[in-house]
């Protein structure tokens, strides 16, 4: 086996390992943005009269102050997903810096790498012309309209606050699939991202080659990973791109892809 062979093995390999993670990831970004559900809890006990119902007297003043747990959604998604950027960031660079020694006796200045991942995929742009924060805002907006909206309803309907509870908590777990596709998204862009950017920081590579890893999908081929892995843009092979092709960072929302490096050929 060339060492170029035994390092593509090695990044199918850890970019396996890194679906793993980030299925955990997403369970931890759930439950911890879930907390907000304890927030409305001790809102809507507080609301209640003794017999464990809201009055509607009381509905407009409550619905204002479910702005405060729109802020707490907003704090607790900025915090879960600025420590699962920093964790597969962190990981993706250990990674590389290992594979390179382990195969090509070769060290890597990992120096400042961590936060200038962080930094890209805190302030990239994606299709929608948002950048990371916006899409916390605007997940954290879905979700407590949502909840707004049941709110409502129930109070109306008179409905006890145990039975309120309860109902935020199914509105809830039926919004999770936005946190899922955000936190899938910017943890394999932050893991793509330091690859690439360890790749172009080392002294073995100047090129690197994005690989797709969703053929199981119905669509596959018509995703920009499939497209890009399938390009020729520099006449140096199909998915051959610079590292600091930004690309190839995030080809579309959710995408599995993963990058290893072109070695040079004095490193074959």
């Amino acid at each position: 086996m060339s060492k170029q062979d035994e390092l593509n093995a090695i990044f199918k390999r850890i970019a396996g390992e890194h679906g793993k993670l980030t299925a955990k990831q997403v369970e931890f970004a759930i439950r911890e943005i879930g907390r907000v559900r304890g927030d409305i809890a001790d809102m809507l006990a507080d609301y209640a009269g003794a017999d464990g119902v809201i009055k509607r007297s009381r509905l407009l003043r409550l619905l204002r102050e479910l702005e405060t747990v729109e802020q707490s959604l907003r704090q607790y998604g900025t915090d879960a997903l600025n420590g699962i950027i920093e964790e597969s960031a962190d990981i993706a660079i250990e990674q590389v810096r290992i594979a390179f020694h382990r195969v090509l006796s070769e060290s890597l200045n990992t120096v400042s790498l961590n936060q200038n991942v962080i930094d890209y995929v805190a302030t990239r742009f994606s299709d929608d012309g948002l950048v990371l924060s916006d899409r916390i805002w605007t997940t954290s907006g879905v979700i407590r309209d949502a909840i707004a909206t049941q709110l409502r309803s129930d109070i109306i309907k008179g409905e006890s606050v145990g039975t309120m509870v309860k109902n935020v908590r199914k509105v809830y777990d039926n919004q999770t699939w936005m946190i899922k596709r955000l936190v899938v998204t910017e943890s394999n862009t932050a893991y793509r991202t330091a690859n690439a950017m360890s790749i172009e920081r080392s002294e073995v590579a100047d090129w690197v080659r994005i690989v797709d890893n969703g053929s199981r999908h119905p669509r596959h081929k018509h995703h920009k990973c499939y497209i890009l892995a399938h390009e020729d843009r520099y006449g140096r092979g199909r998915g051959i791109f610079k590292p600091n092709d930004s690309e190839i960072y995030c080809p579309h929302p959710q995408c599995s892809s993963y990058i290893v490096p072109v070695l040079k050929s004095e490193y074959l």
